[in-house]
Order: C-alpha cells, then structure tokens, then sequence
C-alpha cells in the first residue's frame, strides 16, 4: 500500500477536496487593523509580523485590491481553484462592528470566493462578531489562538488572556455552528510532553473544535522571545525532535479533527534568530510520513474516535 500522510492524518487539503468536491485554496487578506495586543503591549513575545503579513496585505489597500492582486496569482499557480477568503494576518475580529462586516462582505463578493476563515485572538470574540460571522451565507471558521491551555505558559508568551477566555471564545463560535479551530504551539519552553498532551486532550474532548493548526515554536528576530533564549540559554526545539513529539502526539488527536497545519509555515533563515531548521517543509513532511509509518502511527487511534482516512483523499 502507498505511504500517504493522508492515510493516516486528516489533512486540510483532503478535508477540502472531501467538503467542496475540488480543489480550494486560502487567499490571505487584511482588514488593515493591526493587532490590538501588540499595539498596547508590545504583543506576544514570539511575535514578528514581517514573517507572516503578504505583501500585498498592506494596510492602504482595499479588499477588493487585494483580491485583484492575489486572486491572479493563486489561480496562475494552482489552475482553476475557487478560494477561502483568509483573514490571517493580525487579529482579524479588531475594530468596530461595522467596518469588519463591511471587510468581511466584501470578500464574499468576489466570485472566486466560497467561504470565509477569519483568524483572532480569544479577547476579541463576542456575541456582536458572532452574529456578524453567522449572517454569512458561506461556510465561516474563525481560528482561536489557544496555544496552550496552561496559564503559565500563556503568561510566559505574554499572550493578554487566560485559558478560561479561551474556552470561552470557543464555546460562543461553537455554540453558534460556526467551524472552530485553534492554534497550538509546541516548544514552548518550560512545557514537558505531558503538558502538551494536556493541550491535545482538551482538544479531542471539545466537541466545538474541528480543526486545529499545530506550530513548531521558532525563535524569529527582532522578538522578545529572542531576547530571552539568548540571555537565558534556552535552546530552540529543532525539527527532528518536534517530528517525534507531533508523531507522538497524534494518536492522542481525536480522528476528525482535521489537521490544517503540521509545521510553522513560511520560515526563512533570514529571519530566524536561533536554531538550524536545516531542510524545508516539503522535507520535513516527509520526514514525519516516514516516522509515522515506522512507529505504526494513526491520528485518534487513542481516541473513541479513529478514521479511515483514505476515504478523504481523492486519488
């Protein structure tokens, strides 16, 4: 049988060909608000917003500019693909009601357009974003920063909320059918591999969340955190040992929860202020399917639920 990570991991893409019949790719956009939390705080101390903002995303830009750059481009590269408008970069649920629907809506009448994903952080959800999310007549997921569920480690990032404001969130975007996923970071110095485990139990238990993004932690310039692991000496978790612990974690991850990222996407080395992600992603992805195959591992095999993953991939 041929080793795909699709077979034993419900991967975005497949969870996408599975729901839409084709193929469908994100388009990244902005509503132009930078993030509150960095703005009043300095922000999360693993934070550098150059490596993840698109050029295009400038903040003098109209949505519909940034679609018609962008919409090209992906289409140039990809082929005939409709696209999820993804309202990724900063906290994407800051700033007055009125303006993110108007944001929001004009996203939604693009014609390549058949969803929408709107990434926040947890303290900027409430019922006025909820109801704005669930007028729209497209599939929505809103991505919650979780991260982790211990304080400690919330407080260590400087993340400006809690675990309860979390769950919170997630419960009110879960409560009104909206598609619920999170972020998760693993290396987050002070954190064992039964505190992380913790994290990815919470996970399968909530019966709000159905998909969750899963980051190695690296250590960007121009970072608070930078700063940090220098002073203190505090090494970086390199990528043969974060296959081993995300390869680990997984069985623990309950089956139908789709996957949608596996590694920290889009590091440059030029950024990177410690540790040597020799490689790349295609890589790595490799690297984790032949672990995973080696060790016999299957995402929710200690789950109640486990999937037959092949019946989500399109060959």
């Amino acid at each position: 049988m041929e080793q795909r990570l699709e077979y034993r991991i419900f991967t975005y893409s497949a969870y996408l060909r599975k729901k839409y019949g084709r193929k469908v790719f994100r388009v990244g956009l902005s509503t132009g608000i930078p993030c509150p939390h960095r703005e009043q705080t300095g922000g999360c101390i693993f934070c550098n917003a150059e490596t993840f903002t698109g050029e295009y995303q400038s903040k003098g830009l109209t949505i519909e500019q940034q679609l018609a750059d962008a919409v090209p481009r992906t289409k140039e590269s990809c082929g005939d693909v409709k696209l999820l408008a993804y309202f990724q970069d900063d906290t994407s649920t800051a700033g007055n009601i009125d303006f993110l629907r108007k944001k929001f809506t004009e996203a939604l009448s693009h014609p390549d357009i058949i969803g929408l994903v709107v990434s926040t952080r947890p303290d900027y959800i409430n019922s006025e974003v909820v109801k704005i999310l669930n007028s729209f007549e497209v599939p929505v997921t809103v991505e919650i920063g979780l991260q982790s569920i211990h304080d400690s480690s919330l407080r260590f990032l400087n993340r400006g909320h809690n675990f309860q404001q979390v769950d919170k969130a997630i419960q009110l975007c879960g409560k009104a059918d909206l598609n619920v996923g999170v972020h998760l970071i693993i290396g987050i110095p002070g954190e064992t591999f039964d505190d992380v485990l913790e994290t990815i139990q919470y996970i399968s238990a909530n019966k709000y969340i159905k998909q969750v993004k899963l980051h190695n932690l690296v250590v960007y310039k121009n970072t608070k955190l930078a700063e940090i692991t220098k002073k203190w000496k505090i090494p970086t978790l390199q990528i043969p040992k974060y296959i081993e612990i995300l390869a680990n974690l997984l069985p623990h991850l309950r089956g139908d929860i789709v996957v949608t990222r596996l590694f920290t996407s889009n590091v440059r080395r030029s950024q990177i202020a410690q540790g040597d992600f020799v490689g790349n992603k295609t890589k790595w992805m490799n690297e984790l399917r032949k672990y995973i195959y080696k060790n016999n591992i299957v995402q929710g095999s200690e789950t109640e639920i486990e999937l037959d993953f092949r019946e989500y991939y399109d060959l």
